[in-house]
């Protein structure tokens, strides 16, 4: 009788503790984004103390002696990483997540550390043996004034070669909420019916072009590639425009209008043409310029884990060099959730 009691006691106490810790969850599954920021690092903790053996690395910061007094001097502190395998962790890029306090994002912030970080780079990538590593560095920052369409989920920036990219995820809710209402389609429309591949993943990007020439972009080359090397490829005005084909209510009226939105909200339609050839236009942003606006992808696959989105950007050569146009890849950890995108709500009407 006295075990059975103790069971019952034991039941009760198990019972109170998952009542207290699921009133305590906050937001629910249905309110979170399916697509989020990279790793933080307290949940690589989490997982290395329930399997010391587990291959993660959780460095506090690269290289701690060498990046700590510039990240101090600046206020920064690391608040995610690309998790990585510990045999890996010399020989390949590892990218960092930095933030200043509370998030708080300026961009002569982001440029002051830059400036001293670059010589705190160099001497860690020189470093010799195990001590060398190739360090991505990317800012999380929770600032929607940011952008001229504020975002609700964190934003993060990188800047190489005098090109300063930021990039946000935006929840179908949330996009329904904003431009699928009156008498418009959202132009990222879509019916529960539709098939994965005909579905949209939406980011929100910035670029700012600081160097002295011309930057070409095109949202055809981007893409998003998962931890299985599935590649989702991006969207342009011309597929959201067929993808209103697909959905048989989605006619008339609403069309139009919807298509009228994307004309003034997508990236690539908020670009310049910066270079006429034969037959062909290419946009990009002029030296000193920034031009921002929605991307559109495939959406990913239900069971994606890692992502990294990609964003080519093709440098032009000073006027009259015999040089090369250059292409940098700016790469942008995230990751998915499964479970947070079953539960997102229905496409709704406003």
């Amino acid at each position: 009788m006295k075990w059975l009691n103790r069971f019952t006691t034991l039941n009760f106490v198990l019972l109170l503790a998952l009542a207290i810790s699921v009133s305590g969850c906050g937001t629910p599954l249905s309110g979170l984004s399916p697509i989020q920021p990279v790793h933080n690092i307290a949940k690589a903790k989490m997982e290395q103390s329930a399997n010391p053996n587990a291959e993660v690395i959780v460095p506090a910061v690269p290289s701690e002696v060498l990046a700590k007094p510039v990240l101090d001097k600046h206020g920064m502190e690391t608040v995610g990483f690309r998790i990585g395998k510990a045999r890996d962790a010399n020989m390949e890029a590892l990218t960092y997540i930095f933030a200043f306090g509370e998030y708080a994002h300026a961009d002569d912030q982001w440029s002051n550390f830059l400036n001293d970080w670059t010589e705190a780079k160099n001497q860690i990538e020189l470093g010799t043996g195990e001590d060398r590593k190739v360090v991505d560095v990317i800012l999380m920052s929770d600032y929607p004034q940011l952008f001229d369409v504020q975002s609700r989920q964190p934003i993060l920036t990188k800047t190489v070669d005098g090109i300063t990219v930021s990039i946000a995820y935006w929840r179908r809710p949330d996009l329904d909420r904003k431009y699928n209402r009156g008498n418009a389609f959202s132009p990222f429309y879509e019916t529960e019916a539709l098939h994965q591949g005909d579905k949209t993943d939406v980011f929100y990007v910035k670029i700012t072009n600081n160097r002295s020439e011309n930057i070409i972009f095109n949202v055809k080359e981007c893409s998003i590639v998962d931890q299985g090397e599935n590649i989702y490829n991006g969207m342009d005005y011309d597929d959201l425009k067929e993808r209103f084909t697909y959905m048989a209510r989605a006619t008339g009226l609403y069309v139009t209008n919807g298509l009228e939105i994307a004309r003034r909200i997508l990236i690539e339609k908020r670009m310049q043409i910066v270079e006429k050839q034969v037959g062909k236009r290419r946009t990009g942003i002029p030296p000193g310029e920034s031009a921002e606006g929605f991307l559109p992808f495939v959406q990913t696959k239900l069971n994606a884990l890692e992502l990294k989105v990609i964003l080519p950007i093709e440098k032009a050569p000073p006027p009259g060099a015999a040089q090369r146009y250059q292409t940098i890849d700016f790469e942008f950890p995230f990751t998915h959730d499964r479970g947070i995108r079953v539960a997102q709500p229905s496409p709704k009407r406003y």
